[in-house]
């Protein structure tokens, strides 16, 4: 499987003069770039916000930083990424190529407890990436310098110090360990994963409760210590870190 999806993106000739890992890093790289640079330009309606509003918005030296910070993340964030994936050919991750092997139940029943078990870690090593003090100046920092929403676009979705990326990502290797997984439903969730770290930039009205979409997401840079949480709001409502939009913008007018 993996061997096709770097030919997929990759020229054949590159394919056979490199080693399958440097290969896989390649095309996470390949694909990781592309996919940023896609989903932002996708993003339609904030570049349609931007085109009636211009700088007021967001400036372009800021997008153009956003872009520098995350075109130097992307290559070195893939290297944990053919980690993970050498990790399931290694046999070390429970991973399994075929939906049949396990059948359509305990499929969806794994896809579920996978989203779980990294819905719970990425809140708590967020949060910590913002409570434990030398990890937030010298790794977290990067990406907050964006604290105001005028700084914030599509483009900051992937300007972050390389670490923090990895921090984040800790939980899927995690979880890949613990809970049974189709192999290429993991990639997809990864994927998926970096479109959303992206459009939860945007400054859009995004989907309602219980996603943490972009005006949950805005109020995290806005306030730094609210809404941890990664697809969903529901562990900053267990642990008491939410912050509804209309509520937070109610009482900052106040």
């Amino acid at each position: 499987q993996t061997r096709s999806y770097n030919e997929a993106f990759l020229p054949k000739q590159l394919c056979l003069w490199l080693p399958h890992l440097c290969q896989t890093w390649l095309r996470l790289s390949v694909v990781g770039v592309l996919l940023y640079f896609g989903t932002s330009l996708f993003c339609l309606d904030f570049w349609k916000r931007y085109f009636a509003q211009g700088s007021k918005l967001v400036s372009k030296q800021v997008m153009l930083s956003h872009i520098y910070e995350s075109l130097k993340s992307i290559p070195v964030f893939s290297i944990m990424v053919t980690g993970f994936e050498y990790m399931a050919l290694a046999g070390w991750a429970k991973c399994y190529p075929k939906i049949s092997d396990v059948g359509l139940v305990a499929y969806f029943c794994h896809v579920i407890l996978y989203l779980v078990v990294v819905e719970i870690g990425i809140y708590w090593v967020h949060r910590a990436m913002h409570e434990v003090k030398p990890i937030y100046k010298y790794i977290h920092a990067t990406h907050h310098r964006y604290v105001k929403e005028t700084t914030i676009s599509p483009f900051a979705g992937a300007a972050a110090h390389p670490l923090d990326e990895m921090l984040m990502a800790m939980p899927h290797g995690i979880a890949i360990l613990l809970v049974p997984i189709h192999f290429s439903t993991f990639l997809v969730i990864f994927l998926v994963e970096a479109i959303w770290g992206i459009i939860i930039h945007d400054r859009s009205q995004g989907l309602g409760w219980p996603f943490l979409s972009a005006p949950y997401h805005t109020i995290h840079h806005t306030s730094q210590h609210r809404n941890f949480g990664n697809f969903t709001i529901l562990m900053d409502h267990l642990f008491g870190t939410v912050s509804h939009p209309k509520s937070y913008y109610r009482s900052s007018s106040s």
